[in-house]
């Protein structure tokens, strides 16, 4: 049964309050040690409750459960640090339906009981793991849950690239760019793009061309145990973003070597006991609405 309890909150701060009050009850009640994370409840007043408030770091090395109180931007920031903790982390959600901060306020208190009670669901999702070299120099390092994308700067004109699978040359394009995502990120960007949605139970990696000058691109699903390595074409002029989750950035030119691989350590994400997967995607996505 879970005992040091880490909560997270959405970084605009107030707003995650009252749900932090309430889990900070509930959790005194029950005599578990609750720890909030500094870095996203900042200004939360721990004062007034007696709990301690952590820098992330040492916070991950402290605690047994995580709950995020936000979105799935919140809960796709925290997975990132929290992953190689091998923590189990749930999500509360705030605002819209979630993908990933599944669980709504008024179905918190109950959840909460049956996850004491070892009454629940927990899956493990693949994250991605991206590296960039500049003459065979490492210079950028990061972990995303969603998607890695490599995409064109504000500019009207395309970027060209080739792409190989574990070492197989497998494309050369001109496009506003590439989605390489997760099972957990075929819901987000990939989405939009005209990618596949995979079931996250899945260990795999999607790629995805953004508005190639080409009819014949389409979708490639590949093994999650793939590298996948992007090099754009010495002619290329300008740069281009890699960009992460929509959240990290980092400027590349015709000389960097993206790699592209599964993380080695999977997220524990922790879901009610009745959790269906399906039934998020009827209710997100509106299938089955009649016109």
């Amino acid at each position: 049964m879970f005992s040091k309890i880490g909560i997270f909150g959405k970084y605009s701060g107030i707003q995650s309050w009252e749900l932090i009050d309430k889990l900070i009850q509930y959790f005194q009640d029950k005599d578990k040690r609750i720890i909030l994370d500094a870095y996203s409840c900042k200004d939360f007043p721990v004062e007034r409750y007696g709990i301690e408030k952590l820098e992330r770091d040492e916070l991950l090395k402290e605690i047994d459960f995580a709950i995020v109180v936000g979105g799935d931007g919140t809960f796709l920031d925290v997975a990132r640090t929290i992953v190689d903790y091998e923590v189990p982390i749930l999500g509360i959600n705030l605002g819209r339906l979630g993908f990933l901060t599944d669980v709504s306020p008024n179905l918190m208190i109950d959840t909460l009981d049956e996850v004491l009670e070892d009454n629940y669901q927990c899956e493990e999702r693949n994250l991605l793991h991206v590296k960039i070299r500049l003459k065979n120099k490492l210079v950028f390092e990061q972990i995303a849950f969603n998607d890695v994308v490599l995409h064109k700067n504000d500019s009207p004109r395309m970027v060209e690239f080739e792409t190989f699978v574990d070492d197989r040359f497998l494309s050369s394009q001109r496009s506003d760019g590439l989605i390489i995502a997760t099972p957990t990120g075929s819901t987000a960007y990939a989405l939009s793009a005209g990618g596949p949605i995979i079931d996250p139970d899945l260990d795999v990696m999607t790629l995805v061309s953004i508005n190639p000058h080409t009819m014949s691109h389409r979708p490639l699903v590949v093994a999650g145990k793939s590298c996948v390595r992007i090099k754009p074409h010495d002619n290329c002029s300008g740069t281009a973003s890699i960009i992460c989750d929509g959240q990290i950035s980092f400027q590349i030119g015709a000389k960097h070597e993206i790699l592209v691989t599964r993380h080695p350590k999977f997220i524990k994400m922790v879901h009610p006991k009745d959790h269906d997967h399906y039934e998020l995607l009827r209710a997100k996505l509106n299938w089955g609405q009649k016109l």
